[in-house]
């Protein structure tokens, strides 16, 4: 179902079953969010969570008083020289740790997948949701004392739509030229084709928002919560407080400090004994053990993060849909998530967005049927298939995953050979991601509209299935457009039910999110949207 194209599509395409050439989208990432019940009514309207999914462990809060200063020190996956601060080339997870500390967002992820206003008051449509308008907060400054208004957010969407960034999916629609800052904390958006809900296009790291003019992204100038001090790509990055941020009395910290850990069992070493205060990513295992002995604080958060394999459906054998099917019901999920990350998740239906607006439920959960694998691969002429799959120690129970998934497709008489790739060459684009023919991958979700933009849509930057269709691609545009909530349902059941049965991921478990904080550690809740609490270090405090 796929042919050659010479260029992205932008928005609903017109001629059936096109491809794009991957070109320069070459990132990984995500946007969107849920619910809307914090924002004005005209904004909830346009979007919200039939269900969120809930934390599954108490925050670090004390009833006791707030502290101030100290430095608070987080280890985190690093990503070699991949490692950016320029949003709209971020790609791993330290790059969101980043950026979610150093720059603001138009809209806020909430703990329960819901938004609340971030530098965006107010996002009002016209009657066909053609034109938005944008009304932005007021008294927010940058670090070097330029007034944050409307001309920051039309100079970042216009670096957002840039060809390698990797938030054009969320402003591909936007007519940029357009745009009009009505006045200073006003802003015009005017659209190509009908957004239901574009204020869900501006929550995630991607389409954080700089200041006009910005082209330094070694020195940048955020209106953030922390101001940066030195960032060493790979090794470790220094924030200092922002003092006139404009969340009232915050950050509590005086100082922020990344340190790139690649190795979970380093990193966990280090929270030990007392190098780190903080670590993304605490191993399953560990967290079972820890949390029974209460020498750290487990932060655990039921999440529709998604663990994934997906297979290329462009390269052989994963270009037979015979083969990709196959491969889903070769998988023991209970089994999988039992062994590989020790509970920490539900059941996973090989469809992104379990719990968030726009899933269909209706379809049937996909159980493992090794007889039935075997009879699509041998109409697959596939009977002794072998493969390669590239897996790595980045995120907890990748490899275990991988190891037992291999130990499971023998029943079907397959062999999967693993090759163990490093955690900094696995998500840089210029090494392995999106060159991996049969891999994993793990994505923070805040809706299906994010996703859907950033992984299957004709200009999607993070293709990891290589999947292209026009017809699916003007489907899902429609879904995105529609403003009556039935018939807009009714457009994602169906484009979800093509993904089920025809797309390259096996989606075997929505894990949770799982870290690891000291005892002296306060204010930091679990969050369904990210790891360390989404990150929001500006609502830490340090306990003596």
């Amino acid at each position: 179902m796929q042919s050659d194209e010479s260029g992205p599509n932008v928005g609903p395409a017109n001629d059936d079953d096109a491809r794009l050439t991957r070109g320069a989208f070459l990132k990984r990432g995500a946007g969107g969010a849920a619910a809307l019940s914090a924002l004005p009514l005209v904004m909830a309207a346009c979007g919200g969570s039939s269900a969120s999914p809930a934390t599954s462990a108490a925050s670090t809060s004390s009833s006791g008083p707030i502290r101030r200063g100290g430095q608070l020190r987080v280890g985190l996956v690093g990503g070699g020289t991949a490692e950016t601060l320029n949003p709209y080339l971020a790609i791993t997870p330290i790059d969101q740790a980043r950026i979610q500390n150093l720059y603001d967002p138009l809209v806020l992820v909430n703990s329960d997948m819901s938004r609340s206003p971030g530098l965006a008051l107010e996002w009002n449509p016209n009657k066909d949701a053609t034109v938005w308008e944008v009304k932005l907060r007021p008294d927010v400054t940058f670090w070097n004392g330029k007034s944050f208004g409307a001309q920051d957010v039309i100079y970042s969407i216009g670096l957002m739509a840039a060809k390698t960034s990797a938030g054009l999916p969320f402003v591909s629609g936007i007519n940029l030229n357009e745009m009009k800052a009505v006045n200073k904390h006003l802003v015009r958006i005017p659209l190509k084709f009908p957004d239901a809900d574009l204020s869900a296009n501006f929550t995630y790291y991607n389409t954080w928002i700089v200041q006009d003019g910005e082209k330094d992204f070694t020195h940048p100038v955020g209106t953030g919560p922390f101001e940066l001090e030195s960032f060493t790509p790979g090794q470790q990055s220094i924030f200092k407080r922002n003092p006139n941020y404009w969340v009232s009395g915050k950050p509590y910290i005086d100082s922020l400090k990344y340190t790139s850990i690649s190795d979970p069992t380093a990193r966990l070493n280090a929270l030990l004994s007392g190098q780190i205060d903080a670590m993304a990513q605490l191993p399953y295992q560990e967290a079972k053990a820890h949390q029974s002995v209460g020498d750290i604080n487990v932060l655990a958060a039921k999440s529709p993060q998604p663990y994934m394999f997906y297979m290329d459906t462009t390269r052989a054998p994963f270009s037979d849909n015979n083969v990709r099917q196959a491969m889903r019901l070769i998988a023991d999920r209970p089994a999988l998530i039992e062994s590989a990350i020790s509970g920490y998740g539900t059941i996973g239906n090989d469809l992104v967005g379990k719990g968030l607006q726009w899933f269909d439920d209706s379809i049937p959960q996909r159980t493992q049927d090794i007889e039935k694998a075997k009879s699509l691969l041998k109409s697959a002429g596939q009977q002794n298939l072998s493969v390669l799959l590239q897996t790595s120690p980045i995120f907890p129970g990748f490899v275990e995953a991988a190891t037992l998934l291999a130990q499971q497709a023998t029943a079907a008489g397959v062999k999967i050979n693993l090759k163990q790739e490093p955690a900094s060459s696995y998500y840089n684009p210029s090494i392995l991601y999106l060159k991996m023919a049969f891999a994993q991958t793990q994505w923070a979700v805040p809706s299906i509209k994010f996703f859907y933009l950033q992984s299957l849509a004709a200009d999607a930057p993070y293709n990891e299935t290589h999947w292209h269709s026009t017809s699916f691609n003007n489907l899902l545009f429609k879904a995105i457009g529609e403003l009556d909530k039935t018939k807009a349902q009714q457009y994602w059941n169906q484009i979800q039910q093509i993904q089920w049965t025809q797309g390259g991921y096996l989606l075997w478990t929505n894990a949770d999110w799982v870290d690891g904080l000291s005892t002296k550690v306060r204010g930091l809740a679990p969050s369904a949207a990210s790891a360390l609490g989404n990150y929001l270090f500006r609502n830490v405090w340090l306990a003596t």
